[in-house]
């Protein structure tokens, strides 16, 4: 499945970065490299001709492989072959990007001097850069009146009534942007009733402390891991890609094989597999003939609706980065009855990891282990689901159970939090399973 031009964007920004740091520790180890080589060449100079000894050999191993250490971190500074991606102004800006950090895979575009098609294009890329579903303003805005309290409004016919003062029309009072607000606040004061009440709704952090150049309200348990809240963003980011690209693309490649497979032995009819219309019990019979499909199992068994839930993970894989996530929600039409995104997501997450940590007695290791219902402070590490509509997690670590902030980031970043506790062990592990690329390939989403 392909990623969206933004979607592009994104990863390779992300590719960029982790690029970068790469090519400081090589140069750090290319010039570490380099003076000890020079110091062995300088050695071997002052060598009398024809002069031969075991310690003679044993340099001339360590300024050969000192050699190809210098080569290999040299190779790394190489320019990468990507092919090139436009980037704004505007998206450089959002993306964090300085002009040093850009490299040749990027073609910096120009940015239009004026006119109201420059604010739309900006809010455009805002909107399609942000990690949540993008709700763009309708082409004919609805003509509903603005309401707030104590403001003599269109909406309320009784201040209507009650008030002498002249009518404002549905479409005065539509505010899409700060300049509409301001225009309908001035008109509220003009027509001589009770100033409006019009405040920011507070943000929930779920309690924290300030600590020295942290944004105000860091959460506490942030800091108790070694997280830095204001890398956050770029946190959350990376662990929607690594679940898209892990899991929903991987779990639909491998729904498209099984079903043709399905379908070429005349097992099923086509399309049967992905549309949800072979029950789980059938499907382990069929793995005899089509092992993926034994792989394939433990995903759908949670969910008594295969049809809904293969249904939103194809949504939810589709555009990149989990652009249609709803926390608390689901599809169009979705219902209490289906399972939430947030549940959705924490099944294939506790999935995956089930088939990756070795199993020993239990057949679902990381789901029998780390999954729990309510707090449970004998446990030692877990993700504690305190409520299920609608859904809120926590942390469970070192018996005490830890609060993350609620609404849509909440599974997101307990999943974060639970990860670089899990990141804590030496070397770090979850169930003997390594945290790195030799294992789950999950700690570049932290930047450990």
């Amino acid at each position: 499945m392909s990623l969206s031009p933004n979607s592009q964007l994104v990863q390779r920004t992300i590719e960029l970065n982790y690029t970068n740091k790469k090519r400081s520790t090589s140069f750090k180890w290319i010039v570490v490299n380099a003076v000890f080589l020079l110091i062995f060449v300088y050695d071997f100079s002052c060598k009398c001709p024809g002069y031969t000894s075991v310690l003679h050999y044993v340099e001339l191993g360590c300024a050969a492989v000192l050699a190809a250490n210098l080569l290999q971190y040299a190779v790394r500074l190489a320019p990468s072959r990507a092919p090139r991606l436009p980037l704004s102004p505007q998206q450089q800006k959002l993306l964090g990007l300085s002009s040093t950090d850009l490299d040749s895979s990027f073609i910096l575009t120009e940015h239009n001097a004026s006119g109201r098609s420059d604010d739309t294009s900006a809010v455009t890329a805002t909107e399609e850069l942000t990690l949540w579903p993008a709700r763009s303003p309708p082409r004919t805005p609805p003509r509903a009146p603005l309401s707030l309290p104590g403001a003599p409004c269109e909406s309320s016919p009784t201040s209507r009534r009650a008030s002498s003062s002249p009518t404002l029309s549905p479409a005065a009072t539509f505010a899409d942007d700060a300049d509409s607000l301001a225009e309908y606040l001035a008109r509220c004061a003009a027509s001589g009733g009770p100033a409006p009440i019009y405040q920011l709704s507070a943000v929930d952090t779920g309690g924290g402390k300030l600590e020295e150049s942290s944004p105000q309200g860091s959460p506490d348990t942030w800091w108790r891991l070694d997280l830095d809240p204001q890398r956050l963003t770029q946190y959350n980011l990376n662990l929607r890609l690594w679940i898209h690209i892990t899991i929903l693309e991987r779990m639909l490649r491998e729904l498209r094989a099984a079903d043709e497979a399905l379908a070429r032995a005349a097992l099923c009819e086509a399309g049967a597999l992905r549309g949800g219309r072979v029950p789980v019990a059938r499907l382990r019979a069929l793995a005899t003939h089509v092992p993926a499909l034994a792989a394939l199992a433990p995903f759908l068994e949670p969910f008594p609706d295969q049809r809904y839930a293969l249904r939103r993970i194809a949504e939810l894989a589709d555009g990149g980065c989990l652009s249609a996530y709803r926390w608390d929600g689901g599809s169009a039409d979705w219902d209490a009855s289906q399972p939430s995104d947030a549940e959705l997501l924490l099944r294939l997450v506790a999935a995956y990891l089930d088939g990756q940590l070795p199993r020993g007695a239990r057949v679902r290791p990381f789901s029998d282990e780390y999954l729990v219902e309510g707090a449970t402070p004998n446990k030692q590490l877990a993700i504690a689901r305190l409520r299920a509509r609608p859904p809120h997690f926590a942390l469970v670590w070192r018996g005490a159970t830890l609060g993350v902030a609620r609404g849509r980031n909440n599974l997101l970043h307990t999943l974060l939090l639970f990860l670089a506790a899990a990141a804590r062990a030496d070397p770090p592990a979850l169930a003997r399973t390594h945290l790195g690329r030799a294992g789950l390939n999950m700690l570049w989403i932290i930047g450990r």
